[in-house]
């Protein structure tokens, strides 16, 4: 296998390999040896790829097609990963992205976003995705095999106009690509400081979104997330963990070692001339083509943890 200069995608490797999974590696291994349009990837690739979906090798192959070729084909969130690009400079000016360091008791990680600069003139949607998901590339690597995640987003800061800054096109594609390709294990997504006009937001997303992947989101008017222990949390949020400025410094100082591994990454393409085409039955065991989202409008929503309350009648105080 050809090595590159930098290791994908874990940076210093895949410390720990998982036990008694052998069997499932050799069986993707065998698989991609089909796959002439994917590229070549490592062993560590492919352990991640396996443990995201619980080692169904179904769900594995469907999500390694989906990851390389969504990343392919959508250069706006993927392409020109350069950390001292003025766009994504800006990115980092807008808001903290950071890793708390203590495990939940379910022993899941904890990712936390919240608003930096609340000026949404500065806001340029493609860009802060972009920069989410370099973000979320390095915490994967960092992490190895993690057991799952919790999101927490504060909008704490963010307005109407931030709405008014978002674009269709790649919020789609970012949309898509975390409920079909990103390999890690959602467990939970907590939106804290809840705006009122949620409900605005919450119909642009819907269409675009699964009803099970709905299930994982929880809203609270306040800023501590049902389910976490307080002490995991910020100071800034009574916790006993650094304050969020403190922990954006230390996932700035992450990204920072990854300069060349984020532009080293842009290698993995898809080669769309090489794709073997597949009959229809083939298209339907792994879900190829387009997707039918069921409408949510009557989806209900958890808010504080009390009675669902369903998106018709949402409303934050």
């Amino acid at each position: 296998m050809n090595m590159t200069k930098t290791s994908h995608p874990f940076f210093d490797g895949l410390k720990t390999i998982p036990e008694g999974k052998h069997k499932e590696l050799q069986k993707i291994r065998n698989w991609l040896l089909t796959q002439p349009h994917l590229p070549t990837i490592s062993d560590d690739f492919v352990y991640l790829f396996l443990h995201a979906c619980y080692y169904d090798l179904t769900r594995t192959k469907y999500t390694i097609d989906r990851y390389f070729t969504i990343r392919s084909k959508t250069p706006m969130l993927f392409a020109n990963r350069d950390v001292d690009h003025p766009t994504i400079q800006t990115c980092i000016e807008l808001a903290h992205v950071v890793r708390l360091p203590k495990l939940t008791p379910d022993g899941y990680k904890v990712l936390m976003y919240t608003c930096k600069d609340p000026d949404y003139t500065k806001l340029v949607f493609a860009d802060a995705v972009k920069g989410f998901c370099m973000f979320n590339d390095c915490a994967l690597s960092e992490d190895g095999l993690a057991e799952g995640y919790i999101v927490l987003f504060d909008m704490k800061g963010v307005s109407l106009g931030h709405l008014a800054r978002v674009s269709l096109p790649p919020l789609k594609a970012f949309l898509n690509y975390i409920q079909e390709a990103h390999p890690a294990r959602l467990k939970q997504i907590h939106v804290l400081n809840t705006a009122n006009y949620i409900n605005h937001i919450m119909r642009i997303i819907l269409p675009l979104v699964r009803s099970e992947f709905l299930s994982f989101v929880k809203f609270h008017k306040g800023n501590v997330p049902e389910g976490i222990p307080i002490e995991i949390m910020p100071k800034d949020y009574g916790g006993e963990a650094p304050t969020v400025k403190e922990l954006d410094e230390e996932s700035l100082s992450m990204v920072d070692k990854y300069r060349d591994w984020l532009k080293d990454s842009e290698k993995y393409q898809v080669d769309e001339t090489k794709r073997i085409k597949k009959g229809s039955w083939w298209g339907g065991l792994f879900g190829y083509g387009q997707q039918t989202i069921p409408n949510n409008n009557n989806m209900a929503l958890v808010v504080d943890g009390q009675q669902k309350v369903y998106l018709k009648d949402l409303q934050i105080d």
